[in-house]
């Protein structure tokens, strides 16, 4: 159960760890609020999806349609991501003795998690830093359990750089500093443009590109930003992209220069295609980047990400050998196969609780 379908990263993890499922052999049904991405993708891939309101009176329809589910299919576990279907998940537990997994993806104060924490119920950080922040408002350890995001970027064919520069308008010369993510205040995008400036210096084949939706209200923000650095002509703003593989093996390398991140996907998809990253010392940022192994860890300051930036782009070899390594890491660590095992065990755990 999942209380969003558009395609941020809660949502792209439900339909990933579903198929997950669906592939070791388990029946998976999934609810989500209404029409959207989430429930259109489900149905391409054939798992059952229903599609029920979950505030004001849909609330009480959405609860009936569970336990009448619940009951009928003998459903083993339910497992909730966001706030609004942890709430839903909590009563219907209540109503059904059903044991409830929630996923915990970001970083929450509701203290709907701490109730949850009861009886068979288990609680799934993303990461140790998620894990800790529970446990630090006094939910036991015994109801937490860590699974990190998995990845199948590994998996695709390797594309050309060429293609994606050519359709970008960009010149094939120039190296692409990409960033993977909503165009936002958090994600460190005005301090990317900050750094680039010096960046640029040393290196004029510099080219940053932004993946991702841009925040209307951020909008007038970045665009003045990038004419105040006087970058209008290498910055590159894509807007949503289903291709992501393509585009991150066009980039020579990746940057995550955010605020917070409770996991750090694009850190991982970056390294699944065999790119260095230089992601911000935060959350849990550095599970996921291995400093001088994966790339490099910085603080939040232009000056900071300018120098990690302009190092890789000068030492070509180590900047691949740590593109490899990433690789080889998200290969043992961060996979779907190895998210989707974890998780059954813990469906396991609190079936037999």
């Amino acid at each position: 159960m999942c209380s969003s379908s558009a395609t941020s990263g809660a949502e792209r993890h439900v339909f990933s760890l579903s198929q997950g499922l669906k592939r070791r052999g388990h029946q998976v049904q999934v609810l989500t609020p209404g029409p959207g991405w989430l429930p259109d993708i489900l149905a391409q891939e054939g798992i059952p999806v229903h599609c029920s309101y979950m505030k004001g009176s849909g609330w009480w329809r959405t609860m009936g349609y569970l336990v009448r589910e619940v009951r009928r299919n003998k459903i083993d576990v339910v497992h909730t991501h966001l706030t609004r279907s942890a709430y839903i998940g909590h009563a219907l537990g209540l109503l059904t003795n059903v044991p409830i997994v929630t996923s915990v993806h970001i970083a929450n104060n509701d203290q709907i998690y701490k109730r949850l924490a009861r009886r068979s119920n288990k609680l799934v950080a993303v990461s140790d830093f998620v894990r800790g922040m529970l446990h630090g408002r006094g939910i036991p350890e015994r109801f937490i359990e860590t699974v990190y995001n998995g990845t199948d970027f590994g998996d695709f064919e390797a594309s050309h750089p060429e293609g994606v520069k050519d359709e970008l308008g960009i010149p094939r010369h120039r190296r692409l500093v990409g960033l993977v993510g909503k165009v936002c205040r958090d994600k460190g995008q005005l301090e990317l443009i900050s750094a680039m400036r010096s960046v640029h210096q040393d290196h004029p084949d510099a080219h940053l590109v932004f993946v991702g939706k841009v925040e209307e209200e951020f909008r007038p923000e970045i665009d003045q930003a990038i004419t105040a650095a006087g970058l209008e002509d290498r910055v590159t703003m894509t807007g949503v992209r289903h291709d992501i593989p393509r585009m991150l093996d066009a980039f020579t390398l990746s940057t995550l220069p955010s605020h917070m991140e409770t996991f750090g996907v694009a850190a991982i998809e970056a390294m699944a295609r065999g790119k260095a990253v230089v992601a911000t010392r935060v959350g849990a940022l550095p599970e996921v980047v291995r400093h001088q192994q994966t790339g490099l860890l910085v603080d939040l300051r232009p000056a900071e990400i300018a120098e990690a930036v302009s190092y890789l782009l000068s030492n070509n070899d180590e900047r691949e050998q740590m593109g490899r390594m990433g690789r080889h890491i998200v290969q043992q660590k961060f996979t779907l196969q190895e998210m989707s095992a974890r998780f059954e065990t813990v469906y396991q755990r609190a079936v037999r609780s």
